[in-house]
């Protein structure tokens, strides 16, 4: 048997209020939710990145000559390409080796420069040493002096002959030790020794030595000094 169910009209007037309330209440309750979410969750910002950079590393260049320094590179004073021209010998037959000295304060040298010149060309004979060039520099030119005074008496030790060489305002001697021709000069503060090792070159080695030690008194010393160069 069907039942009828009947509503009166002050039940469905209540009924449809309560509907009414209900939609507006949930609203409300979404919307507090998304609230919520809103303030929990902020928007990402994307943080930029940079490329890591190496740094720059700059390297100081050697002093160079006559600028209050001695060289660190014998190069500076004597190419390994200007050295065969001077004495004869073939082009790129030479090698140059520098060795940087110590200050040595108990005879007043601030710098020492030590320049070996060998021929290393398989086409030249004999090979080996042919030039050992010292350089010195002082803290003044008593000390120069001194020190060169002390180079030639040792020098002179054993030698089998020495002269003073004639090389305008410098003081220069020449030894000669048994193969060997050593020329002891100084200038100002800088003493500069050269020893030439025996071979047929095409001047005598004192002249050869003479013409290279003006090269190398102009090139070390400096230009402000005063006294009249080599």
């Amino acid at each position: 048997m069907a039942i009828a169910r009947c509503t009166t009209g002050r039940a469905r007037g209540r009924r449809r209020r309560r509907s009414g309330r209900w939609p507006a209440a949930a609203v409300s309750g979404v919307a507090l939710l998304v609230g919520v979410a809103g303030c929990g969750s902020p928007p990402m910002v994307a943080v930029p990145t940079f490329p890591a950079v190496s740094p720059t590393v700059t390297k100081a260049p050697p002093p160079e000559p006559g600028a209050g320094h001695l060289p660190t590179d014998c190069e500076l004073i004597v190419g390994h390409d200007e050295l065969p021209a001077l004495l004869g010998l073939p082009v790129d037959s030479v090698t140059v080796r520098t060795v940087q000295g110590v200050p040595s304060p108990s005879v007043g040298r601030l710098e020492r420069t030590d320049c070996t010149y060998m021929v290393t060309d398989p086409g030249v004979s004999p090979p080996g040493v042919v030039l050992r060039m010292t350089l010195g520099k002082y803290v003044d030119v008593a000390a120069a002096r001194d020190q060169h005074d002390r180079n030639v008496a040792d020098q002179r030790g054993g030698a089998s002959a020495s002269a003073q060489s004639d090389l305008g305002a410098a003081a220069a001697t020449v030894v000669q030790r048994g193969a060997r021709t050593v020329l002891l000069t100084c200038y100002d503060a800088i003493t500069v020794d050269l020893d030439l090792a025996q071979r047929p070159w095409p001047l005598p080695p004192r002249d050869l030595l003479t013409d290279l030690a003006r090269r190398v008194l102009a090139r070390v010393t400096p230009a402000e000094s005063g006294r009249g160069r080599p």
